[in-house]
């Protein structure tokens, strides 16, 4: 790659050289005009400098002039060039008085198709333009007229292609849990008829933006054409040209170009280009870059294409899928079972079974052995079909072995006639392993899981703050160990689960750092971040490479249970209904509330205010109706009362544990600022849509004088986990709450916690998509289950917040390496975008 970082220090020693001569001859430059008009060409202009139009579309494009000194009226002397006299009429250039920017217009009636025309145009008058500034004097032109062919399946009759992008999310990210990162449309694809292969179509679409974002997104696109040079199918490149797009207003529109010589000051390089194979071009990773045309990164280029997935399908083109997924069990009597299954495409699968554990690369050669027949014939094993392969009395006995196999199919190129294909006419399209470890019959003792684990309390931190009431220490090591999945569990909420299924489909993997720790003889941490007066159990799935074994510990707890420590409750956490609290103390208190605002900038569960629950006086019914005052945690000018009722004496509600339950209706509930505000609630599972039903949440005690409110369980298992309170106008978002806590004061221990990093994350991503107000949604109607409040629920892992045990910090601080994520929000309404700053590249246009 070619750069010119190194000439200037280059020219300076050359100074330095130069004055330490005795006899120089010196001249000075020509010095500025000091009223020169500084006009200038801007960098990017609205229109192309490469232009390509059908004959008869266009004969003429406008141009862009800015100028510094806006003083005179002034007509700009330009010196025109072209490679053919007479092609091209260039409009005088004029400024009036005042004015800092004009238009000017290159029109080319004489034009003839398929020829290229070239034109350069100069301001040298010293007076018009600076000598020695950084702005652009010259702009050159190219031009060709051309038709261009709309690209048609012969076969099929398809003209509809697809285009994959694999750009826009690598600098820019919504939260919203609808969007694609790389989205894929149908579309018409153009091919010029007197250059094959190259290729233009209508990418950068709203429909393309839509679902990226995964709904409306706020930004500026002007529909052009994207270029793709397919000319050479092994050296198909991305001219450098302007998506259209403009995602941050600061940054102006996006160019993109594909990293090679046809448009950047580098050697070539064949790994840099794409290629175009049976109809479908793609292109290598990171051999695509973008370029802001304004702001602090603009003319700086940075990698884009970052996982390989940039695509574009030429119509009637299909993507072949060549992979075989190998699974594998664990060892039982003498066997180990291989589960194979076969794409679509692939015909055969031919293996043979190695021994030891071998690296990707020691696979790739083994397969190589077995495509060019130089494994034993009588080792090879074919398959066609999806299928379980049973491995037994391997000659090796009981260790570690490695299956691989290569996989053959007949694409197009490999059978052009189509039809059934001669086995031996395949072709290998890859390859595919697994390694397992076998264990013969009468060998299960010599390979049993070894593993010693603990749970400890101690008081040696508790002058930093970790005592035996909130934390325990933890301890294992062993021998060979492979991979532990493992969680901190309430004891009482994993009781009658199979822990081994549910930690293979749950828990969370030690580090190879940690493994290391534990083969080598000795890992321990604290488990901070524990409750008082409880019974915690660790659990662990032990694999040794051969076999897997579950190993548990379980330790209780000194001092007294807080409930405002526990960052999360269940519905299955609710007390028995005797236990619930009656309509009377509801009434009598004056509560506590403590919620997580989702609108927060740093969104945590605090202390929002009080709440007050009341008879409603407007109750003519059988149900006990009442009032709650303070849920949506803002003040209100007028109002602010939500309905709701009291649960045991609630019909549809019979069957469900808990106490008080909100009704949301498009009635407003009060006025702020002059406006009338609603209340309404989102689901986890359509964060796009604002609901107004009966019964969203129930309101239950999880201890002495703690209600926490609980998405319903019959919602629930309608598919509609009802978890955010959302307050708004008609124009204004005011508050979206989740973890709604109320708290007796008189029964208030405090010590409301932080939430998980986890936590904080998932409730960001739920932040943009939640911000903006909507309509309201009249549907679900509540439905009695057959088996009221039987949600399952996944019992809370509290393994978090591990200290090393042998020299524990008060704060753990975790740098991260990687993107650079700056929020930015394009002018007017729309979801929030995020632009992620890649590494960038080290490249000159030419």
């Amino acid at each position: 790659m070619k750069t010119f970082k190194h000439i200037l220090p280059f020219l300076l020693a050359l100074l330095v050289l130069a004055s330490c001569e005795d006899d120089v001859n010196y001249t000075q430059g020509t010095a500025e005009n000091p009223d020169c008009y500084g006009v200038y060409f801007p960098k990017k202009q609205a229109t192309r400098t490469d232009l390509e139009f059908e004959p008869g579309t266009q004969t003429e494009a406008t141009y862009t002039v800015k100028r510094r000194n806006t003083v005179d009226p002034i007509v700009v002397p330009v010196v025109v060039k072209s490679n053919v006299e007479d092609i091209f009429v260039v409009e005088p250039i004029a400024f009036d008085a005042g004015e800092d920017e004009t238009t000017f217009t290159i029109s080319f009636p004489k034009a003839q198709m398929g020829t290229t025309y070239t034109c350069d145009i100069n301001i040298e008058d010293p007076r018009y333009a600076s000598i020695y500034g950084a702005d652009k004097v010259n702009l050159s032109i190219s031009l060709v007229l051309a038709k261009w062919e709309l690209v048609t399946d012969e076969k099929t009759g398809e003209t509809k292609g697809r285009y994959r992008d694999d750009i826009l999310g690598n600098f820019a990210s919504i939260n919203n849990p609808n969007a694609n990162p790389n989205p894929e449309i149908e579309l018409e694809i153009y091919e010029r008829s007197d250059k094959k292969g190259y290729y233009r179509m209508k990418a950068y679409t709203p429909e393309l933006m839509n679902i990226f974002a995964g709904g409306q997104v706020n930004h500026e696109n002007r529909n052009v054409w994207t270029y793709v040079d397919a000319s050479d199918p092994n050296k198909v490149y991305y001219p450098y040209q302007s998506t259209g797009l403009t995602l941050f207003a600061d940054m102006g529109e996006w160019y993109i170009a594909s990293q090679t010589p046809e448009n950047f000051a580098m050697d070539e390089s064949a790994g840099q280009y794409g290629t175009l194979k049976n109809g479908v071009i793609t292109f290598p990773a990171q051999g695509i870059v973008l370029e802001p045309s304004e702001g602090e990164y603009a003319g700086k280029f940075f990698y884009a294409n970052a996982n390989g997935l940039q695509r574009i399908m030429l119509p009637g083109a299909r993507v072949y899928d060549y992979s075989v997924a190998l699974t594998k069990s664990e060892p039982a009597d003498g066997v180990v079972e291989i589960g194979a299954t076969l794409s679509e495409d692939t015909r055969e699968f031919r293996y043979a079974i190695f021994t030891g554990n071998l690296s990707d690369g020691e696979a790739s050669l083994k397969a190589q052995e077995i495509a060019d027949r130089k494994i034993a014939a009588e080792l090879i094993k074919t398959i066609t079909a999806s299928g379980t392969i049973s491995v037994q009395d391997l000659e090796g006995g009981t260790g570690k072995y490695t299956l691989v196999g290569c996989i053959y199919g007949s694409d197009e190129e490999a059978n052009p006639e189509g039809g059934e294909t001669a086995s031996q006419n395949l072709k290998m399209q890859g390859y595919a392993s697994i390694s397992f470890g076998y264990i013969a019959k009468g060998d299960e003792d010599k390979v049993s899981v070894i593993l010693n684990i603990g749970l400890e309390a101690t008081n040696e931190f508790a002058g930093q703050g970790i005592t035996t009431d909130n934390a325990a220490k933890f301890w294992a090591y062993g021998e060979g160990i492979e991979s532990v999945k493992h969680g901190v569990f309430k004891t009482k909420d994993i009781q009658g689960l199979d822990m081994t299924a549910f930690l293979k489909e749950e828990g969370k993997d030690f580090t190879k750092e940690q493994l290391d720790a534990i083969n080598g003889g000795h890992y321990s941490v604290m488990l901070t971040g524990l409750n008082g007066d409880t019974e915690y159990t660790f659990a662990g799935l032990a694999y040794n490479g051969y076999a897997s074994k579950l190993f548990t510990a379980s330790i209780k707890t000194t001092g007294k249970y807080n409930p405002g420590l526990e960052s999360e409750f269940l519905y299955s956490d609710f007390l028995p209904q005797k236990e619930q609290p009656s309509k009377e103390y509801l009434i009598s208190t004056e509560w506590n509330y403590y919620a997580v605002n989702v609108m927060d900038e740093k969104p945590m569960r605090r202390k929002i205010g009080t709440v007050t629950i009341e008879d409603d006086p407007a109750d003519d019914s059988s149900a006990d109706l009442l009032t709650i005052t303070g849920l949506p945690g803002v003040e209100f000018d007028e109002g602010g009362r939500i309905p709701a009722v009291y649960v045991p004496s609630t019909a549809p509600l019979a069957g469900i544990t808990g106490a008080i339950s909100p009704l949301l209706s498009q009635t407003p509930i009060g006025v702020i600022n002059g406006e009338d505000i609603l209340a309404g609630c989102v689901s986890e599972e359509n964060p796009e849509a604002l609901y107004a039903v009966n019964y969203p949440f129930i309101g239950g005690a999880v201890a002495d004088g703690y209600i926490y409110f609980v998405p319903t369980p019959n919602y629930v298992e309608q598919g509609a986990t009802f978890r955010y309170l959302y307050t708004l106008s008609t124009t204004t978002p005011y508050s979206i709450l989740t973890d709604m806590l109320l708290v007796d004061p008189a029964k208030d221990m405090g010590g409301i916690p932080e939430l998980a990093a986890e936590r904080i994350a998932e409730l960001r991503r739920m932040a943009a998509g939640l911000r903006q107000p909507r309509n309201y949604v009249e549907r679900l109607e509540f439905s009695v289950s057959a088996e009221r409040g039987s949600v399952k629920t996944v019992p809370t892992d509290y393994a978090k917040g591990f200290l090393p045990a042998s020299a524990p910090e008060a704060k753990v601080v975790r740098a991260t390496v990687g993107f650079s994520d700056a929020v930015q929000r394009a002018n007017g309404s729309g979801s929030e975008l995020r632009f992620r700053k890649t590494a960038a590249a080290e490249i000159t246009l030419k």
